[in-house]
């Protein structure tokens, strides 16, 4: 069972999550947004060169830090689906705001930035909030959220007509986590060849820029190896690996069986990052394999 596409709605007096970094972490204006973006992306543009079914990637994850710090990376991971047919983007972020445990979709209707309006997926928000009592309809943890919308202003560029179904997860265990990727799956049925997942995190952050690498690239070397119970070893002390839950629970999950990791890029924050001001590691991987 899976539920059609939702129509864009018409209703002239949308309810609006409106750009909250812009400005901050990205230009505020369109057209230098759009060349920033399209400039990040055409530095990446080898590696579906060097691979055409790179471009192919089922799912990725992606880092969400400025775009000055993290989005050569970024762009990295987003090249890596470049070549799909993307018509929903799922994106799942941790919440680096204090919440009550759950998981979080939004009342709100479309997602604004600089660049275009995305709407949102409003049958497959209903649908899902009917799978689980874990599920909240609330836009407060979207409204003070950066993760999803340094995700949104790359699949502007990529994807500008796909729906979105934006997700927070404040605390939530493995097992409501399973359940969620439980219910993704059964609930896009035969959308999933032209859905994408985007896990979203940062790495390891730390005041050492040599132990921040070494730490990032140890969990990444687990998420190449396919090893989900290794990464809970990382996330647990937080802010380090801030979404490593999701991605531990996505590898657990139907979507990643038979789905290979490619590791894209790895790096971190030290080039930018001002004395005093803690390092981040980011990375961009991409999951190939038969999107069914």
């Amino acid at each position: 069972m899976s539920i059609s596409a939702a129509i864009a709605p018409r209703n002239e007096k949308l309810r609006v999550r409106n750009p909250v970094v812009s400005g901050i972490f990205y230009p505020s204006k369109r057209q230098d947004l759009d060349e920033k973006i399209d400039k990040l992306l055409a530095s990446a543009a080898h590696i579906v060169d060097r691979d055409p079914e790179i471009g192919a990637c089922s799912a990725i994850i992606s880092p969400h830090g400025s775009l000055d710090y993290s989005g050569a990376i970024a762009a990295k991971a987003w090249k890596a689906i470049s070549t799909r047919d993307i018509r929903t983007i799922v994106i799942l972020s941790p919440s680096h705001r204090s919440f009550e445990p759950g998981i979080f979709m939004p009342e709100s209707e479309a997602f604004s930035l600089p660049s275009t309006t995305f709407f949102i997926d409003r049958l497959a928000v209903e649908a899902l909030l009917h799978s689980s009592t874990s599920l909240n309809l609330s836009d407060i943890p979207h409204f003070e959220e950066h993760s999803i919308e340094m995700q949104l202003i790359f699949a502007a560029r990529c994807f500008p007509h796909a729906l979105i179904l934006p997700i927070i997860i404040c605390g939530a265990d493995d097992q409501i986590l399973d359940a969620l990727f439980s219910n993704l799956r059964y609930m896009l049925g035969d959308r999933l060849p032209s859905t994408l997942l985007v896990l979203t995190t940062n790495l390891a952050v730390d005041t050492d820029a040599d132990s921040c690498l070494k730490r990032s690239a140890a969990f990444v070397e687990s998420v190449e190896k396919g090893d989900a119970a290794q990464l809970s070893s990382f996330y647990g002390s937080e802010p380090s690996f801030c979404g490593g839950s999701i991605v531990a629970a996505y590898m657990r999950s139907s979507f990643f069986s038979g789905s290979a990791a490619i590791i894209y890029g790895l790096g971190s924050s030290v080039a930018f990052a001002e004395e005093g001001e803690p390092i981040v590691g980011y990375a961009a991987i991409g999951f190939q394999g038969k999107v069914v």
